[in-house]
């Protein structure tokens, strides 16, 4: 089997968000790409030469790609003759018990199965358990009586910014044998300037999954902090910030929510892989979770009484609802603050929801079972609670002492990132509370 450059075409098979800006990119950098996609928003979108959510320069490079044919895209994978490089991107959700939902790797496997030649070049992108490239992936694959490369190459970009990441990352690969192994190197060589080769399949599987557990769990310390400080007179924020000021050793970052559609499956991915149970990240995993109980507890101590006394709807407003805020996403897979209006609902039966986003669309808004506000003023407006909940930099611009005057008497404002915990001044009766501060965050009246 010849390990000579391929030729540049390649198939992308899933156009989500790892695969649409890698079929981009390929396509940008003289590569004939064809993209594989079912769903009828992606293709709409891609029709129109755009893509159906945000990341810089994405639409701009869409429209030149497509319109110069190097890019193209379909419902299916066509049937063709000599070498092609084929590489899946689909995702693996989690099914109801937490466990891996391998569906889309089976499906988009067998598509590939019935497309491939002797010779074709397979390489699984997407995130998975330990062992399915071999286990699942190769024998589906096998079943096509076909001679094939396979190799893991694990994608590693920051959503947000997976255009600039791609050619700069180092890209790990993983295959079996030497002659797989050196075809996917020669593919990637095209991409980034820098390879790392690993022993095996099963270790690029490994090192995708140990990346995400180990911020996940980065996080978690902080949370961890942030849910001592909230029963103590101090605030996690303070802790956190002057900790590390000149100091090399101490490097939390600031706490807050974590979610997005990598942190929130990863841990119960790599968890899945041994029979041994992985308790350092699954602990992580739940400490982060739990700011959403205890968020909503602290809402419920503080408004439940009023809420009976006066038999009126809780009015509240959440403010970011993408996953994060930077980089800009319009991206509410695993966001936290889905899960918080769950939860509200069921806490509070009586209650009207809004949401402000600067960069999600009121569909999507409308979607979560909740109003749209338009602006910041108007999710302000007449609301006993708002809740900061991403980290966007327009959360950080917020005028809080004339927004808060938008709100009803005794109302809070609570923010998930410590942005407020000082000097704020607010009018009569608005509370401002932060995550990590409960027992500690003082009024400052006008």
């Amino acid at each position: 089997m010849s390990t000579q450059a391929e030729n540049e075409e390649v198939v992308v098979v899933g156009l989500g968000y790892v695969g649409l800006t890698l079929a981009a990119h390929l396509a940008y950098i003289g590569m004939n790409v064809y993209g594989v996609e079912i769903r009828d928003l992606v293709l709409s979108n891609l029709n129109k030469k755009r893509s159906f959510f945000l990341e810089e320069n994405l639409d701009d490079i869409l429209n030149e790609v497509i319109e110069n044919k190097k890019f193209s895209f379909g419902e299916s994978i066509p049937k063709k003759t000599g070498r092609r490089i084929f590489i899946i991107t689909v995702g693996t959700p989690l099914t109801g018990n937490l466990t891996p939902n391998l569906d889309f790797i089976k499906k988009a496997s067998t598509e590939v199965a019935n497309a491939i030649n002797d010779f074709d070049l397979v390489i699984l992108r997407s995130t998975v358990k330990l062992g399915v490239t071999n286990q699942v992936v190769r024998k589906i694959l096998e079943s096509s009586n076909k001679e094939f490369s396979l190799a893991f190459c694990p994608e590693r970009t920051l959503e947000g910014a997976a255009l600039k990441e791609i050619s700069l990352l180092p890209q790990i690969i993983g295959a079996d044998n030497l002659v797989d192994h050196e075809r996917a190197k020669v593919f990637f060589e095209k991409v980034t300037s820098t390879i790392v080769p690993v022993s095996n399949i099963e270790t690029a599987e490994m090192i995708k999954l140990v990346d995400n557990m180990q911020r996940d769990t980065h996080f978690a310390i902080s949370n961890e902090v942030a849910r001592m400080c909230n029963q103590v007179n101090v605030k996690a924020s303070e802790v956190i910030s002057a900790g590390k000021i000149n100091y090399p050793r101490t490097n939390l970052p600031t706490a807050g929510p974590v979610g997005g559609p990598c942190l929130e499956k990863d841990t119960y991915l790599l968890n899945d892989s041994f029979k041994m149970s992985v308790s350092l990240s699954l602990t992580a995993r739940k400490i982060n979770e739990l700011i959403v109980n205890d968020s909503i507890d602290y809402f419920v101590n503080y408004f439940g009484p009023r809420i009976l006394d006066r038999n009126l709807p809780l009015n509240i407003s959440l403010i970011g609802l993408a996953f994060k805020g930077v980089p800009e996403t319009n991206d509410l897979r695993g966001s936290v603050a889905v899960r918080i209006i769950h939860s509200i609902k069921i806490k509070f039966p009586n209650v009207n929801i809004k949401g402000f986003d600067s960069v999600v669309s009121e569909s999507d808004i409308n979607a979560l079972g909740i109003a749209n506000a338009k602006s910041l003023v108007e999710a302000f407006e007449k609301s006993d609670l708002v809740l900061l909940v991403n980290n966007h930099p327009i959360i950080k611009s917020i005028d809080l002492g004339f927004q808060a005057k938008q709100m009803n008497p005794e109302g809070m404002i609570y923010d998930y990132w410590g942005r407020f915990d000082n000097n704020e001044l607010l009018p009569l009766n608005v509370k401002s509370v932060s995550w990590g501060s409960h027992s500690s965050t003082e009024v400052i009246n006008e």
